[in-house]
């Protein structure tokens, strides 16, 4: 007996295995989220190349980076140059409001602040633990318990679970090249 068989529509499957049957046409994927380091199992049809497990850690992600584009953008030249003419006009408003305060108190002293004080301690963080990452192995699909569900739909899993992309579109072998000048 053959160890494979292709169908009509050239893709290769197991002999024994039903057509339609969650292990072999719609795997898992399980990944590690990017962020908090929790495994994430998510079916493929929720599957879009997700490097975070939901909303939260994908949208904490994105605020961390916008910031440190940021801070990249204000050490540059051109950032400390727009923030220099920002600080400018915000002075000139500054002392315009002042003008204009000095004209209707006329007589009386205006007192500034510059000084708030400190606080005498600072607040305490709560700091998590370093735990050991429990990525997964590189080795061939890890099973999962049963009854497991896809993180996003909640569907019932395959036990199975693939740690990779699906890729579609390729070519077992390459594509038949015609010489147009024979």
């Amino acid at each position: 007996m053959r160890a494979y068989t292709p169908h009509a529509a050239g893709h290769w499957r197991s002999p024994g295995v039903v057509p339609g049957s969650l292990a072999v046409d719609h795997p898992a994927r399980l990944f590690v989220c990017a962020r908090c380091r929790v495994q994430v199992v998510l079916c493929s049809r929720c599957d879009r190349g997700q490097r975070y497990c939901g909303r939260a850690c994908s949208g904490a992600a994105r605020r961390e980076a916008q910031r440190a584009a940021a801070q990249r953008y204000q050490r540059s030249r051109a950032g400390r140059l727009a923030h220099a003419e920002r600080s400018r006009r915000w002075r000139q408003r500054q002392r315009q409001r002042e003008n204009e305060h000095g004209a209707i108190a006329a007589g009386r002293t205006l007192h500034f602040v510059t000084h708030q004080g400190w606080r005498a301690v600072a607040p305490a963080a709560p700091l998590t633990q370093n735990e050991p990452d429990h990525a997964v192995n590189a080795t061939a699909g890890q099973a999962l318990p049963l009854g497991a569900r896809c993180r996003r739909c909640g569907a019932p899993l395959s036990p199975w679970v693939r740690q990779g992309f699906v890729r579609h579109g390729l070519r077992r072998w390459p594509a038949r090249v015609v010489d147009p000048c024979p």
